[in-house]
């Protein structure tokens, strides 16, 4: 339809029935000897009209609004023959539907101009001016006439000004319903729930989704107030800003469900609310399998060792308040390994299912039991007078243990190797107790397994072979005997190599490879972790470099950094000098931190990650699920990418339970803008299934080993 029919249309609706016509001209007083006076005017006037005009667009070319309206000179000559042709119909003294519409028409023309009231009633009022002293003019042979005729037409332009001004009204009227229809129809298509309550709580706008989420019909929610379905907001709502608040919403059939609301303020006239409500349930349901991953044991539902060493430091700080004493057993299954070769990784996760569950009937309810990882486990006894009730329960757990248990249709005998340490003689700290439970337990295995031994601190052995691991390490990278390998990460999108990360090893002359499981914890305490993370670091980056030059391409660099080189003061200009030196760009370098890292210390944590994130470098959470505690923080760190510990991969799809955690922390990941790659990737199946998660990457053997830089570039080249 044209924009001419559409304001056709418009002036007819608006023009009133002829009743409503009669009472505005009876109002104006117009009587039909002012229509007749008018009518004897219109010959006279209208050889003047031209003029008359003439002066009016003078007038109005002095106003730079209207100027710039009249700045076409065609525009300006087609408006000067319809303005006289317009006032020539204010004379002519017929006023019916026609000349209304007519009118009418007219002011929705000026109003879709953008001509605002005010200039058009100073029209009005420059018309009367110029016209008065005319008419005075023509009558003056006549004067008596003069009188009537100006009333006459005072009338009939305050009769035209009231229409043009319906029109205004009109037109506004229409703006806003036309504005609420719209955003009445945005808010029902919000994805969210909104809630609009007036200033006395009550409800009054809301759209599907609210109905939805709620369960509630729309009249059911309308007869409500808003703090009946929500908690009301607190202060910081007065003070005009929007506050979430997340809790559970009671449905209309009574089943709770999360939601987040966030409320803001109307601010005309303090006229109430806007609550969006969001349905956070998905999300609450991944923090849960999260809290769960972060604290116990996916396979056993033991606690793991993130929970254990935090019930360790309570249960320790209560002793030293009460002056008691508390044990730690530190458990390993002999030969385990063997379950595992001879039977499958299937029968050895059943033989530790089992492994839990027998350890959990023998111990108190205050105990705390955990599996640390592999074959460990670790019972925690608080609250002694003495060190005997450790040597009872270990008696108990052999004897439990040894009872034959049937895994697959195989009965299996197991047995045990305890070492204990006791609250406070071997050890302040949950850290040394552990380490101490450790070492007497290795103890009993060096005794011939199936019993338990208390910590001395004579056993040393493992230390002295500790120290002379630390002082061959001392002199590793003079000696060249550290090499970095790197391990091929691929797009499961493309199936490209878009990656490697680079991993230590340790080749002492005379001896087998020493892997990182080994030395790493020993850099780590005895500070050489730092010149041999930086050198990895430099080798690494020069590495990428020197693929780049050999045309290549930019493959990113995956770098780890452990704890003690993620807390060194000036770490992050360590890592800026090693870009520079080399010349590797800063977007494809890529930092792995582990969850245990982060959180020791999180505040420190974030800031550190924050300057590291500024530099341009990537971020990644390594061995993701392993001992992350707070995903409150894991909003606040700057991470790029999630990995996923290869515990979780190694038996998708298979697992339920690690199926379910790998889909959590992938939508967890893509949720916050996360890449996500999956390290341990050994199966088709195990690619297919990640694959299907919309997982971004993969790292494992399926793909290829960690392998030297000079097969990195073949690989590189046969892609090519």
């Amino acid at each position: 339809m044209s924009h001419r029919s559409t304001l056709d249309q418009m002036a007819a609706s608006m023009t009133p029935p002829a009743e409503e016509i009669a009472e505005r001209l009876a109002y104006l007083d117009i009587q039909p000897s002012d229509l007749s006076a008018l009518r004897e005017l219109r010959p006279l006037i209208k050889p003047h009209l031209d003029a008359v005009i003439e002066a009016f667009y003078s007038h109005l070319y002095q106003f730079p609004q209207l100027r710039a309206m009249l700045a076409d000179a065609h525009v300006a000559q087609r408006l000067h023959l319809a303005h006289v042709t317009y006032f020539d119909r204010l004379t002519e003294g017929e006023i019916g539907a026609d000349y209304v519409q007519n009118r009418l028409r007219i002011g929705l023309v000026h109003h879709h101009c953008g001509l605002e009231p005010i200039w058009y009633i100073g029209a009005y009022r420059k018309y009367l001016t110029e016209l008065a002293p005319l008419i005075r003019r023509l009558l003056s042979d006549t004067p008596e006439r003069i009188p009537p005729a100006l009333h006459a037409l005072g009338k009939v332009a305050t009769f035209d000004v009231a229409l043009a001004l319906d029109t205004y009204i009109e037109c506004g009227r229409r703006q806003i319903l036309e504005l609420k229809d719209y955003s009445e129809q945005i808010i029902s298509s919000l994805p969210c729930g909104v809630i609009v309550a007036d200033s006395d709580g009550r409800v009054r706008t809301v759209n599907q989704a609210m109905l939805d989420i709620s369960g509630f019909s729309e009249q059911e929610l309308l007869q409500r107030r808003r703090d009946d379905l929500i908690p009301p907001p607190g202060r910081e709502l007065t003070e005009g800003y929007p506050q979430p608040h997340e809790f559970l919403l009671r449905r209309r059939e009574g089943d709770p469900v999360w939601v987040k609301a966030t409320f803001a303020p109307m601010h005309a006239a303090n006229s109430g609310t806007v609550t969006v409500v969001e349905d956070i349930s998905q999300r609450k349901r991944y923090e849960e399998d999260l809290v769960r991953l972060a604290n116990y044991d996916a396979l056993t539902g033991l606690a793991n060792r993130t929970l254990l060493l935090i019930r360790l430091e309570h249960a320790i700080a209560a002793a030293r308040r009460q002056q008691r004493a508390a044990a730690i057993l530190f458990l390993d299954l002999d030969r385990f390994k063997t379950i595992n070769d001879s039977l499958g990784h299937d029968a050895g996760d059943r033989v530790l299912i089992e492994v839990g569950r027998r350890i959990q009937r023998v111990v108190r309810e205050t105990d705390t039991v955990a599996r640390l990882g592999g074959d460990e486990f670790v019972v925690f006894l608080s609250d002694l007078y003495d060190e005997a009730p450790a040597a009872i329960l270990s008696h108990a757990i052999l004897d439990v243990l040894s009872r034959p248990m049937l895994i697959l249709g195989h009965e299996i005998s197991l047995s045990c190797s305890i070492g204990i340490s006791v609250y406070p003689q071997d050890g302040a700290d949950a850290k040394q107790l552990l380490k101490n439970a450790d070492a007497a337990m290795y103890q009993a295995k060096a005794l011939g397994r199936c019993n338990y031994q208390y910590y001395s601190p004579e056993m040393n052995a493992r230390t002295l072979d500790r120290l002379t691991l630390e002082n061959g390490l001392r002199h590793a990278i003079e000696r060249h005997e550290l090499v970095v390998l790197y391990q091929p990460q691929y797009s499961l999108a493309t199936g490209a190599m878009t990656g490697v990360e680079a991993l230590l090893r340790w080749l002492p002359p005379g001896r087998d490879v020493i892997t990182p499981d080994v030395f790493i914890p020993i850099a780590e305490d005895s500070g050489l972790i730092v010149p041999i993370g930086e050198w990895v670091l430099r080798t690494a980056c020069a590495q990428q470099v020197a693929w780049k030059q050999a045309g290549l391409g930019s493959l990113r660099i995956a770098v780890n950094l452990s704890a003690r080189q993620f807390r060194q003061a000036g770490m992050e200009v360590m890592v800026a000098q090693a870009l520079e030196d080399s010349g590797c760009d800063a977007g494809c370098l890529e930092l792995e931190i582990t969850e245990s890292v982060l959180m020791d210390r999180p505040d420190s944590a974030a800031e550190t990650l924050q300057r590291l994130s500024r530099m341009g470098v990537r971020l990644a959470i390594d061995d993701f699920g392993t001992g992350y505690s707070s995903l409150a923080y894991l909003k606040r760190f700057p991470i790029d990418v999630l990995k996923i510990d290869r515990s979780f991969v190694r038996d998708i799809p298979g697992d339920s339970d690690d199926a379910a955690i790998a889909t959590a922390v992938t939508a967890l990941a893509h949720s916050m803008h996360m890449s996500v790659v999956a390290e341990g990737v050994e199966t088709e199946a195990q690619r297919d299934f990640l694959r299907s998660l919309q997982c971004d990457y993969v790292q494992g053997y399926l793909y290829s080993k960690p392998i030297a830089a000079d097969a990195v570039a073949t690989l590189l080249k046969l892609a090519l």
